[in-house]
């Protein structure tokens, strides 16, 4: 089974193994946010991409942006979510 999508409330967390595939969430999130007449904060919304822990499995740092509803979605390299720090290098010491 495959999860791809966490949600707590009003917080939502997307997961995908692919920058096609994490688009195709983005444009299905939109699809169904329109359905429901809800709005995204493009604003609050962010996308990271999370490191390999093996420099040999490391592809590209240049990715194309993400965009939802016609806005480019910004990179980051470290968020909270509920409460906890993620981080890009599969590292969560930072809230400590």
């Amino acid at each position: 089974m495959v999860t791809n999508l966490l949600a707590y409330a009003d917080d939502m967390v997307m997961l995908a193994p692919s920058w096609h595939a994490m688009q195709a969430l983005i444009n299905l999130l939109h699809m169904w946010c329109s359905e429901l007449d809800i709005e995204c904060n493009t604003k609050k919304t962010v996308c990271m991409i999370f490191k390999p822990r093996s420099k040999t499995r490391y592809i590209t740092d240049d990715f194309p942006s993400f965009t939802l509803n016609g806005c480019v979605l910004n990179f980051v390299s470290e968020f909270r979510y509920l409460g906890h720090v993620l981080h890009d290098n599969l590292n969560d010491d930072h809230d400590i």
